[in-house]
């Protein structure tokens, strides 16, 4: 896994800094030859999206996920022994803000970043379902706003584990195996920018899922190839609400709606990642921060209250 040269990489997730998975990353991008700087949450921020939450104080009033570190720590710190891994208290798009604004400044001269890499995930993100509600992809589509080169990286090994727990050097367990492909994408990248200035066009980012992978998912799945994929599609599905008479409690449901299948841009005849992140695939989907519709789309709506436009 040696990089063709050596990269300055911002690293965040989701699930905490002290998850298993951003640690194997961590270890396995330096190991490669890149300069990493660790920027994640100090707690559990699955599901927060791009919301943009800082610190409410100095102090966490809390444990740390896992207690790593305890209530009454500072809001934000790095490992005592290496001064490139560091948590904040707040979302994983303040954790981007935080590492752009001021600890690379502060404490690494105002380092250039070639890459914002966000995760891998501890659960997968398929699909514009969790477009919009992983804080994975939060993270990567603010630096994505901020200009920078950004992937959002998704496993589905849910485990939401510590890394004093699980972390070690099985080439066949999942957080390793989820780490070498990262590794080998990230470089291949590297690889074919050669002397442009950008790894990715302005404005766009990846979103990557990775398969049930390892012997301690009981997969024999290895080595999942990677495939070009889309994030809509037909059978894909919305949350919805359903609610148990019996405990009188709302339990999640799934609602198939066919506007998920409606092809808006991009290469309609792709697979789309739910389709394809099964049987030892992973999925890599290219996403523009440009929202507006198409501009046929878009003529046909405006057509139906043009008459009270300025």
């Amino acid at each position: 896994m040696v990089a063709a040269s050596a990269k300055n990489i911002l690293l965040t997730n989701d699930d905490g800094w002290a998850a298993t998975n951003i640690r194997a990353f961590y270890r396995d991008l330096k190991a490669a030859g890149h300069n990493v700087v660790m920027v994640a949450p100090a707690v559990q921020m699955s599901g927060n999206g791009g919301k943009f939450q800082l610190a409410a104080s100095n102090t966490l009033e809390t444990d740390a996920e896992f207690g790593y570190p305890p209530a009454g720590s500072p809001s934000w710190g790095h490992e005592e022994n290496d001064l490139n891994m560091w948590y904040y208290n707040g979302t994983p798009a303040a954790c981007v803000a935080v590492a752009l604004d001021y600890i690379l400044p502060t404490y690494f001269n105002n380092m250039t970043v070639d890459v914002v890499l966000g995760g891998p995930n501890e659960g997968d993100n398929l699909g514009e379902r969790d477009f919009v509600l992983s804080g994975t992809i939060g993270a990567v589509y603010y630096a994505t706003e901020r200009g920078y080169p950004a992937i959002a990286l998704s496993a589905a090994n849910s485990n939401n584990s510590f890394f004093k727990d699980n972390l070690d050097d099985d080439p066949n367990h999942a957080p390793n195996i989820y780490s070498r492909k990262s590794v080998e994408l990230v470089n291949a990248l590297f690889e074919k920018q050669g002397d442009n200035q950008r790894l990715l066009p302005l404005s766009t980012g990846l979103n990557v899922n990775f398969p049930a992978a390892g012997s301690d998912l009981g997969s024999d799945c290895m080595d999942p190839v990677f495939y070009h994929s889309r994030l809509t599609g037909k059978g894909f599905y919305a949350y919805g609400a359903a609610v148990n008479e019996t405990t009188n409690t709302v339990d999640y449901g799934s609602a198939y709606l066919n506007a998920l299948g409606v092809c808006s841009a991009g290469d309609c005849s792709l697979p789309a990642e739910f389709d394809i992140v099964s049987n030892c695939a992973s999925s890599i989907s290219v996403f523009s921060l440009d929202p507006d519709s198409k501009k046929d789309v878009t003529d046909g709506v405006i057509a139906k209250f043009d008459s009270i436009l300025s």
